[in-house]
């Protein structure tokens, strides 16, 4: 067995959301705001799925290549048994590893909970690595779980050293009653290092592969018409594609054909040779097209227009072949009127041709196979192919409207062929405006969680983010907006503080900004966010690299008119957090601290008295948090200009004058309150400091920087700087 569901892209499977159940600290009431924001977040978990499961329990081959008892499960089990929170399973890529540990999990959640009832069913998840390295303090905890945490994609630099961080999980899982699967690479963990390194390590054997797709095909995914494609029958009929199965086929690949077949409809006439194709991944379908047309380069070159401007004319994929053959389009009428006709030579490459589109949706699949024959037999043609489909995807370009279908064929093939090279298309397309950038994004973004490229994805990721061309940046904050950010959200944070750093509040600022709210209106995240952006926040000054980042992204978290906005949530939260009302405090007053940010400033306070005015926010969590940072800067530019208004601007939102009346009383009835009479003092005793009627806060710390300046209605005519002359760049 392996991987129990089919992924063929080698992704993982599709998250349905992240909980937010393994923070132990964690109580999470959004309506009121009580949110744990100051417990260290462990790495994030996704549930297995019952599909996962279903194939392990119902579809399990105990059998391999060499027809000997497959024991890979039974061993960790075994382990479990004793007591071992923590087992690891080494092996190549193709050796059913993930599979055999949900088997595993499996078998001991059933005894564990037929023995004792009391424990409750174990509940099974998958860890993503969200690290820099093994880190034991990052690992989670929570009360009886299953985790599966595949690192089979790192290299340590220190194999043993990274090995005791995971072991220094062990005690803690004991005591949780919940156990640990670590799925590492053939050579990654030092077993021969130490003896319980050694123990618990348990190295994969592969099933049949003949034997799993057999068995997902006719248990996952019954149907009686296609019992006899992989069988004989009564011994006499070989099944139709018998022919094809070989007990040494990868697990991953053979439940990836099973689904493959499952989507076959078996009353078709040609179901048979369809079948045929999708179990070859259509390699006899394409190697016999090229050889069809093997010295026409008119053909093949047919053959890939079509494919990139799938569903476009046929005049448009001529006009796009030649374009790759860099053919004049001007042609002698003779060699016009004796060529085959255009539809005829479409048919010949296999593109179906009807009312004036061409198209391959009764080839599913072939368009990657053909990509992929190109890509490993005419190697040569990679560079002139990429730069081929980037000339058709400019702006107002032929293949523009395919751009985001273009992204993934060639993230497909990536991954396919375990090869960089198909993403370089992501650099072009991330100068070429919005529909490059976004499509280069979500290319980056998928690559970025693929077991064996996702690593060096992350690096470009990272080195964009900090790297000046604005468009490169701006692909990194857009892939940080998805799916890549929820499961990897310290990359992901790590890659927006870069951006939010820019010398220039630019497209990839905006983009950086809505990445981060996106981030923190995601409960499980949110704490994650918090704690960075404050870090941010009190780091670095001007000047310094990062200063820049940490006021940003204050700014974007707390503007309620953004959409999303996680700022309801956090000034509700600081009425029952008082550490929250101290971050909060002490990030308006980095703030307000930057001349460069004075006119961000007074627009962040203008919009807070509107999401007030709009009961968006709560006005209770405002005036207190104001009130603290009025006693530091009531005489700093935008808070004097904001509560006592501006020369020259005649006309005053009413939401900024309400919240200036709430303001004004509530700091006059603090002010006006007599200080309680200080205690004599004992006659060895020095007498004390006499208290000011309002003691004022202490300037907070500032920790590390954190981004966001410019906000998108920075008031145009606001009067200079009463904190100085320079300003936060829009």
């Amino acid at each position: 067995m392996t991987s129990p569901t089919a992924h063929s892209t080698g992704l993982p499977p599709a998250q349905p959301t992240i909980s937010a159940s393994d923070n132990s600290y964690s109580t999470i009431y959004q309506a009121a705001g009580d949110i744990n924001l100051h417990q260290r977040p462990t790495l994030p978990t996704f549930p297995v799925t019952d599909s996962e499961i279903k194939a392990v329990r119902r579809a399990w081959v105990k059998v391999t290549p060499a027809n000997t008892l497959l024991t890979t499960a039974d061993l960790i089990l075994k382990l479990l048994r004793e007591d071992e929170p923590i087992v690891v399973i080494s092996g190549p890529p193709g050796t059913g590893k993930t599979a055999a540990a949900l088997r595993a999990l499996t078998d001991f959640a059933l005894q564990r909970s037929a023995l004792d009832s009391a424990r409750g069913r174990l509940q099974l998840r998958h860890v993503v690595p969200d690290w820099d390295g093994p880190d034991s303090d990052l690992l989670p905890y929570e009360p009886g779980r299953g985790y599966i945490l595949d690192v089979a994609g790192e290299t340590w630099s220190d194999p043993p050293a990274a090995a005791r961080q995971i072991l220094g999980h062990a005690d803690t899982l004991r005591h949780t009653g919940s156990c640990l699967i670590v799925i590492t690479g053939a050579a990654s963990w030092p077993s021969g290092h130490d003896p319980q390194m050694g123990r618990i390590a348990i190295t994969a054997e592969a099933p049949r592969g003949d034997l799993v797709l057999e068995r997902h095909l006719n248990v996952l995914y019954p149907d009686p018409d296609k019992h006899g494609w992989l069988t004989s029958r009564d011994g006499q009929h070989s099944g139709g594609l018998t022919d094809l199965l070989r007990p040494d086929m990868p697990p991953g690949e053979a439940a990836g054909r099973a689904v493959a077949l499952s989507r076959i409809d078996a009353t078709r006439p040609d179901a048979l040779s369809r079948a045929r194709d999708a179990m070859t991944g259509w390699q006899h379908l394409v190697a016999t097209t090229f050889a069809d047309t093997e010295g026409s380069a008119d053909d093949r070159a047919l053959l890939l227009a079509a494919i990139v401007l799938d569903g476009h004319t046929p005049t448009d994929v001529l006009k796009a072949a030649r374009t790759l053959l860099q053919q004049n389009e001007d042609r002698a009428i003779t060699d016009i009127l004796t060529a085959p006709a255009l539809a005829t030579r479409l048919e010949k490459v296999k593109a179906k041709v009807e009312a004036q589109r061409v198209s391959f949706d009764h080839l599913p699949g072939y368009p990657d196979a053909v990509l992929r024959y190109v890509w490993r037999q005419l190697s040569d043609a990679q560079r002139p192919l990429l730069d081929w489909i980037q000339q058709l995807t400019i702006p107002k370009g032929p293949a523009t409207p395919r751009i985001d279908a273009l992204a993934r064929l060639l993230v497909d093939l990536a991954v396919a062929e375990h090869d960089l090279k198909p993403l370089d298309i992501t650099q072009p397309w991330a100068q070429a405006g919005s529909p490059g950038q976004r499509a280069a994004a979500t290319m980056l973004a998928t690559a970025a969680q693929h077991p064996t490229l996702g690593s060096d994805v992350r690096a470009r990721l990272r080195t964009w983010a900090s790297n000046p061309p604005e468009g490169t940046a701006t692909v990194t904050a857009v892939a940080c907006q998805g799916e890549f950010a929820s499961l990897y959200p310290r990359q992901a944070l790590t890659c927006l503080r870069w951006v939010l750093d820019r010398p220039r509040h630019d497209q990839a600022v905006t983009e950086a900004a809505q990445a981060l709210r996106t981030m923190a209106c995601n409960l499980h995240l949110l704490p994650k966010v918090w704690d960075a952006v404050t870090t941010w926040t009190n780091g670095p000054t001007q000047g310094e690299r990062g200063y820049r980042a940490g006021r940003r992204a204050f700014i974007a978290l707390l503007t309620p008119q953004a959409d999303p906005s996680p700022a309801p949530l956090l000034l509700a939260n600081a009425l029952t957090d008082p550490e929250t009302a101290d971050d909060l405090a002490a990030g308006w007053c980095a703030v307000l601290e930057e001349p460069a940010f004075d006119e961000p400033a007074e627009t962040l306070l203008t919009d807070w008295a509107q999401g007030v005015a709009d009961a968006a926010l709560d006005r209770q969590a405002v005036i207190q948090i104001l009130d603290r940072v009025i006693d530091q800067h009531l005489m700093t530019g935008p808070m004097a200009a904001f509560l006592m208004g501006r020369e020259g601007h005649a006309h005053t939102p009413a939401a900024v004058i309400d919240l200036r009346k709430h303001l004004m009383i509530s700091y006059r009835r603090v002010s006006t309150t007599p200080a309680p009479e200080p205690p004599e003092p004992h006659e060895a005793d020095p007498p004390e400091t006499p208290t000011a009627l309002k003691p004022a806060l202490p300037a907070p710390t500032l920790r590390q920087p954190d981004p966001l300046a410019t906000h998108p209605h920075a008031l145009a005519d606001a009067a200079p700087s009463l904190n100085g002359t320079g300003r936060e760049s829009a």
